[in-house]
């Protein structure tokens, strides 16, 4: 299966209907007529919280997200409560660097942090970055398991990996479905794939590999030269430009590409994909305490998890549906096709596999 080119207008269109639903607060009113903040029926914060953030009016958000996934989320949450943020994105290990450091400095600038890795989140959490941020009732049901570390961080969804081709450069009839299919000599020199220390998405989609494509899997791909990428936007960028015409690419990242204008095509594979949680928690130091709590707790709603949905990310809330790229619908969370690990497994593994993937594909940056 795969999935085609995404309709810019039909995305475009699709946000924007959240965004209307977004807007709705209280019990009937637009947020700003409303004391409290009710976004789909849910009470994402009591009048007094909502009151000390509307007064805060603003909040700097941290994020590996991609660029096109969470400026669609900050912007859904600016139009429901009219509270700004600020978005510094860094690729994971970057963006745990940077946090590590202000942390230690005692100088945390980030109100809310969004990252992937459950070795980054678990070092994060050693090193005090995060304050604990109660959730009202309704939202936190609706998480259910989501939530981490007694309220410390939670999953905010799950990203996939797959990957996708150039179909600009890529010729008709000759597309790549399947793993299986990267491994065919006609890609030599032609492949891309971020290096395995970029963060959790690279660590889950090696343990993928190792685990279910199979565990030769990595020696065969790199027999087939592929161009070795520090960051999924650099390699996008280059498989946009066709300097490459197949990459291993987190779906959400694509599906941004493709909103562009990027003439790529997502692949849904039938060995199926890897998948890996995006953690929030709120800063430590938080400068805008009241915001951040704020925004933590929308992040789990039922309009925010919508539209992780419409990016091709699997929600942790089981009421708003299923992602879809183009017009391929993704497999049920619970039909296997997801390959999803609990983080004592991916702690367990992520160091050995990061190993073994330096030593098979020869890399020392």
């Amino acid at each position: 299966m795969k999935a085609g080119r995404t309709d810019r207008k039909s995305l475009a269109t699709a946000v924007a209907a959240v965004l209307a639903l977004a807007g709705c607060g209280g019990s009937g009113g637009g947020a700003s007529e409303a004391a409290k903040l009710e976004v789909g029926g849910e009470l994402i914060a009591d009048e007094q919280l909502f009151s000390a953030a509307k007064e805060e009016g603003s909040l700097v958000f941290y994020t590996g997200g991609s660029e096109h996934s969470e400026k669609a989320v900050t912007d859904a949450f600016t139009e429901a409560t009219g509270i700004e943020v600020e978005t510094i994105r860094l690729a994971p290990n970057k963006l745990s660097e940077r946090v590590l450091s202000e942390v230690g400095a005692k100088k945390l600038g980030a109100d809310v942090i969004r990252i992937s890795g459950e070795d980054i989140i678990v070092a994060l959490a050693k090193a005090g970055s995060f304050q604990k941020a109660p959730l009202q009732g309704a939202v936190k049901t609706a998480a259910g398991d989501a939530i981490e570390d007694d309220g410390l961080y939670f999953s905010s969804f799950d990203r996939v990996y797959s990957f996708a081709f150039n179909n600009a450069v890529v010729p008709k009839g000759q597309e790549p479905k399947n793993w299986a299919d990267l491994l065919d000599p006609k890609w030599r020199g032609k492949l891309g794939i971020v290096q395995v220390g970029a963060g959790g998405s690279t660590a889950a989609l090696t343990r993928f590999q190792f685990d279910k494509v199979g565990d030769d899997y990595l020696k065969k791909f790199a027999a087939n030269k592929p161009r070795i990428f520090d960051s999924s936007a650099g390699q996008t960028d280059a498989l946009t430009r066709g300097e490459v015409s197949v990459a291993t690419m987190p779906v959400a990242t694509g599906v941004g590409a493709i909103a562009d204008g990027a003439p790529l095509t997502i692949a849904v594979p039938e060995e199926g994909a890897a998948g890996y949680p995006f953690y929030v928690g709120v800063g430590a130091q938080a400068p805008s305490p009241n915001a951040a709590k704020v925004f933590a707790s929308w992040l789990l709603s039922k309009d925010a998890q919508k539209i992780a949905v419409q990016q091709g990310d699997y929600p942790v809330r089981a009421d708003v549906g299923t992602p879809k790229v183009g017009d391929t619908t993704f497999p049920a969370a619970d039909s296997g096709w997801l390959y999803r690990i609990d983080a004592e497994t991916a702690l367990e593994h992520v160091e050995e596999d990061a190993k073994r993937w330096r030593q098979i594909f020869g890399y020392t940056g």
